[in-house]
Order: C-alpha cells, then structure tokens, then sequence
C-alpha cells in the first residue's frame, strides 16, 4: 500500500509540472473481459473459469517524449478473476439441479499502475490512431467470491486461497484519439493484459497455475495542464 501511495504522490507532483513540461493529464473508465485460463485450483474440480464482465477507472499523465513518442503513467483500479457457470455440487440429483442452475465470481480487486509507451501512429488531421505498450505492476486490495442461483438468491464472501499481494503484467493495445472542445481530447481504446505472475501461489509441492488474462474497452478524456 506504501507503494501505491509513493505512485500516487508521483502522479500529481507530475501533474504539478505539467505547466513547465506540456504534460496531459485525463482519465477513463473501461469494461472489461477478465479470466483466469487453465486455473490448476478449479480445474482440479472438473471445472473451468469463463471469462467475466468487469468495471474499471483510471487516471493518467502523457508526457510528450518526441513528435509521436509519449511516456503514459496510470493509476488505475480493475477487477480480474472469472466466472463458473453451473458447479459441480455433487453426482445426486438435487446437486446437479441446483449445481446448473447457480453460478459463481472470482473477484480480485487491483490497484495497478501500468507503466505505458504510447506511439501516434499519424500527427497530421484532426484524428490519430495510436499504439500503446509496456509493464504494468498490480496490488492486490481485495479477494470476494459471489454465488447466486437464478439471480435470486446471492451470497458474498471474502475467501482467501493463498493469493500473492503483488501482480506484473504487460499491456499492449490500440487507440484512437479526436478533438474535443477547446484543447481537451477524447479517445477510444482497446488494451489487452497479460499476467506474468500467478496470482495463487503454490500450496506446498502443489504447483499452481493462476496467470490473469484481461481483455479491455475504454474510454476517456485528457487536456492539458496550464496552457
């Protein structure tokens, strides 16, 4: 949690000096598409996790490196994990009624701060496509698990399978970005995360394989800072 604050402090101290280095600061809000692929706990239950809609924000600074190179620090928050869609509640009938008939949620929530290298792909028109790539570092603050059976009935609880604190990644993603009123901008992106680490770790000799897959849609706003 330190280190989110230490990244947070950052952000806005660099916001601070936007005025002298032409800095952009903006935010977005994103959908995403959240799994764990081949997630050795719950395959070992005959199951598989499906991929979830989720919700996420951020709030980012773009520093101008060249003409078309920019450096772009978020801070953001997202919820990763998946979904089982009908579970194995036994081999009895009533079991494998109610078993079809209820799902469940992995949630994971993340402070995450990717650390992105955008390229305007065009400067010249109103418009310009643009590529974005690079690390991003995850914190885990929060591990539910959701049930409901005919979205009737819902249960929430925290649930704790040796989840690691700490998350790396790597983004890659697609953007277009447009004029707005004034000097500010808006833009549409689409991002894919990949996690390097496993978000579980082993239990024991029991090697665990938890690694996150994110697929995301966003969209947002930035302007400059004094200008």
């Amino acid at each position: 949690m330190k280190s989110i604050l230490k990244v947070a402090i950052a952000l806005v101290l660099t916001a601070g000096a936007a005025q002298a280095q032409g800095i952009n600061i903006g935010a977005k809000g994103s959908l995403n598409l959240t799994n764990i692929p081949k997630f050795t706990v719950i395959e070992s239950l005959g199951q598989d996790l499906k991929y979830m809609a989720t919700g996420g924000g951020a709030l980012f600074a773009e520093i101008p490196l060249d003409a078309n190179f920019s450096f772009r620090p978020e801070i953001a928050y997202n919820r990763r994990g998946g979904k089982l869609e009908g579970l194995n509640l036994g081999s009895g009938t009533i079991g494998q009624i109610i078993g079809n008939l209820a799902n469940a949620r992995l949630n994971l929530d993340y402070i995450d701060i990717p650390l992105l290298f955008k390229y305007n792909i065009s400067t010249e028109g109103e418009g310009s496509p643009y590529v974005v790539a690079g690390p991003s570092l995850g914190f885990m603050v929060g591990h539910t698990m959701s049930n409901s059976i005919l979205g009737l009935i819902d249960l929430n609880y925290n649930v704790n399978m040796n989840f690691k604190n700490f998350d790396l990644g790597g983004v890659v993603g697609l953007g277009y970005e447009m004029p707005l009123n004034g000097k500010m901008k808006g833009f549409v992106e689409a991002t894919y995360r990949q996690g390097f680490l496993n978000a579980v770790d082993n239990f024991g000799p029991v090697k665990v394989d938890s690694k996150t897959s994110n697929f995301g849609i966003s969209a947002g706003v930035s302007f400059p800072v004094g200008k």
